[in-house]
């Protein structure tokens, strides 16, 4: 594993899940709790890890126990999904100042292939001063690979709002990529993501821009 000069991951779990009605990042997947399983997929990565945690910390962080991944607190978890983002970057910048790079990812997408993860890291190594999103229909969104000049913009990042509007004013500096980004919002997309569990996962094919 890289001592933090390369790109670090961050995994945003730190939501209280209102339209789930309980804590996601603990329904379980093949008996596993599913921050567990990401976490798990991203370890593959062989980067550092970082867990921001909010809702439930103790518990998320529990369900982590054995694996290499640190956990980052959020106090202000409850003020939405920038301030865990903000909180995640700052921890990368104050742990990890030579990073070359955060991917971002989110707690609620069990079916991360970490090979399409492999492809992300590999073009942010051919093109460092790019960013790079999956495509969500034709949108960049997380996964998203951000670049170290992005780093002091983003830890000041705060409030409800991800990163979405401000990707898009990144305009043709974003490069959007395939990856598998279906995500549990509610008990039925996890019925739906259970159902899947046989499924080949999402190929690497064209990448978009």
């Amino acid at each position: 594993m890289n001592a933090g000069k390369g790109p670090v991951v961050v995994l945003l779990a730190a939501g209280a899940g209102r339209r789930f009605g309980a804590l996601k990042q603990l329904a379980s997947i093949d008996d596993e709790p599913m921050v567990r399983r990401v976490a798990r997929t991203l370890l593959r990565l062989q980067h550092p890890l970082l867990v921001v945690t909010g809702a439930g910390g103790d518990a998320v962080a529990a369900a982590l126990a054995g694996l290499p991944a640190a956990c980052v607190p959020n106090p202000d978890w409850r003020d939405g999904l920038g301030a865990s983002l903000g909180a995640g970057i700052r921890a990368v910048r104050d742990r990890f100042p030579d990073a070359s790079a955060a991917l971002v990812c989110l707690a609620d997408h069990p079916w991360l292939d970490a090979r399409a993860l492999e492809t992300m890291l590999e073009r942010h190594a051919q093109d460092p001063m790019r960013i790079f999103a999956a495509d969500h229909a034709g949108e960049p969104g997380p996964p998203v690979l951000f670049p170290a000049d992005c780093l002091p913009g983003l830890a000041a990042w705060r409030g409800a709002e991800g990163a979405q509007a401000w990707l898009r004013r990144q305009g043709p500096r974003v490069e959007r990529m395939p990856l598998d980004v279906a995500d549990v919002d509610t008990p039925a997309d996890l019925d739906r993501a259970r159902r899947q569990r046989a499924r080949p996962p999402s190929g690497q094919g064209q990448v978009r821009s």
